[in-house]
């Protein structure tokens, strides 16, 4: 039985476009599909509240969740660890260093273990930020270290800037989509996409 997997679309949506391979006659389509689910998802709740006071945990919590989501279309993976396994924080690492809205402000992996320790499991899991990192809004800059000399102690992240860039890597992926190319590792993006979508539509 067909199931919503978007709020324009449904699972059917998706297996009925019989995409096998990347050269499939649907992709048009298929792209419209994952835009409107990680719009459904994730971004159209962002919109909502980006203007509020104190929405900055929600705003950084959701944009974690979109990162991990995004890794997992990249790599055509139902689950971030069973790429990673005991090293979840390499998603966030190779998503970080490895996109050109983000790589010239997490340019070291201790920046990026710091980020996921700090941001994604503080948050998701204590429902705070750890150490001494913070969110802040209206800085000059993306990115900053507590303490220049050790990226362990904390990071001071301006949320909106941070959405922002996250978005045009969203926008990013959907174009690469469109014309067909690899991933970071030199793999197909659409045959990726279409292992992940899957997955999703034979969910229940």
């Amino acid at each position: 039985m067909p199931f919503k997997i978007s709020k324009s679309y449904t699972s059917d949506n998706w297996t009925n476009l019989n995409l096998k391979d990347d050269k499939g006659l649907n992709w048009e389509n298929g792209i419209k599909i994952i835009e409107d689910r990680f719009n459904s998802r994730f971004i159209t709740h962002i919109n909502t509240i980006k203007n509020e006071e104190f929405s900055g945990f929600i705003i950084m919590s959701i944009d974690c969740l979109l990162i991990e989501t995004l890794m997992q279309f990249y790599l055509g993976e139902e689950d971030t660890d069973k790429q990673f396994k005991n090293n979840h924080w390499r998603a966030f690492r190779d998503f970080l260093k490895n996109s050109k809205h983000f790589s010239s402000d997490f340019k070291t992996t201790k920046i990026c273990k710091t980020f996921y320790s700090h941001f994604r499991c503080g948050l998701l899991h204590q429902a705070e930020t750890k150490k001494g990192s913070l969110i802040k809004i209206c800085r000059p800059e993306l990115l900053k270290l507590v303490d220049i000399k050790d990226a362990s102690k904390g990071l001071i992240i301006d949320r909106q800037k941070f959405h922002d860039n996250l978005l045009l890597e969203f926008d990013d992926y959907l174009l690469n989509l469109k014309n067909n190319k690899l991933n970071y590792k030199g793999e197909n993006l659409r045959k990726n996409a279409i292992r992940k979508m899957n997955n999703i539509c034979s969910a229940i």
